[in-house]
């Protein structure tokens, strides 16, 4: 259940694979548009992938669907829907960067407080020149929160052992609140609590960032 904070009014955009108009965020649902083309136009929320809708839940469900035993974070937040991602939950990167560059320029108009990036790719070169990661730096410079996840690079895919510098771009944007997975040993006190295996772990690759 939820906690007293309920993120009234606060605007999160959410750039991902969409969001489905289901009733647990129906009511906090505030705009919604497709970046998939050249350019970003409005559409009816949709999602054929998924990942967005667990995103936007996980974030602002009102919990309407399950008598109000789970909420969101903030089940009174307002959502922008920004999407990217296809049915197969890939994309591409100029998609992302142009969903980040109209939510900087909207910001005021749509009254966007928060960008949430629960996607990524490789670190391929540094932050001086990454214009994913620059994207992200211009939007956090205009006032906006930027959250993007950690990746899941946190093992060795040979050896199955955990390691570091698996931060995925544009994780590794300084300004940018990079946010890794958790092992709550399912219980509800946190002195158990653990970074989970897979979640990616600092220093970000080429500048050595902490995250």
């Amino acid at each position: 259940s939820s906690t007293a904070l309920t993120g009234n009014g606060v605007g999160v955009a959410i750039i991902d694979s969409g969001f489905a108009n289901i009733p647990d965020i129906h009511d906090q649902i505030d705009a919604f548009y497709d970046f998939r083309g050249a350019t970003g136009k409005a559409a009816s929320p949709n999602d054929e992938y998924g990942h967005g809708t667990h995103i936007a839940a996980t974030i602002a469900s009102s919990g309407k669907q399950n008598a109000f035993r789970f909420q969101g974070l903030a089940p009174k937040a307002r959502l922008i829907g920004l999407r990217v991602l296809g049915k197969e939950g890939t994309g591409l990167t100029s998609s992302v960067i142009n969903a980040l560059t109209f939510a900087t320029a909207q910001k005021d108009a749509l009254g966007i407080d928060i960008i949430n990036l629960s996607l990524g790719h490789p670190i391929y070169e540094s932050v001086a020149t990454d214009p994913l990661v620059q994207a992200v730096e211009r939007a956090v410079h205009a006032g906006i929160v930027v959250i993007v996840s950690a990746g899941n690079y946190g093992l060795n895919p040979v050896t199955g052992e955990p390691g570091y510098a698996g931060i995925a771009s544009p994780g590794n944007a300084p300004s940018a609140i990079t946010v890794g997975a958790t092992n709550t040993s399912g219980t509800l006190t946190r002195a158990d609590d653990a970074v989970a295996p897979y979640s990616s772990s600092g220093p970000s690759w080429l500048d050595g960032f902490a995250k």
